[in-house]
């Protein structure tokens, strides 16, 4: 079993690594793909989040 990444940006890489995009597949069970969805979509948001602090970030400096 994997430990827990230490920081957040290394959870997150972790965890954008672990849970890829996910495409609709008719031939794939719905409940699978929404469940896969919204695994991607919080991984997403992260990704997203730690993109606008790091923009914040470099504004505040300046």
């Amino acid at each position: 079993m994997e430990s827990i990444p230490f920081t957040a940006d290394e959870l997150i890489d972790h965890l954008a690594a672990q849970y890829p995009e996910v495409i609709y597949d008719p031939a794939q069970d719905r409940d699978e793909f929404l469940l896969k969805s919204g695994e991607r979509r919080l991984v997403l948001f992260l990704l997203n989040r730690r993109r606008v602090d790091l923009e914040e970030s470099r504004e505040s400096r300046y």
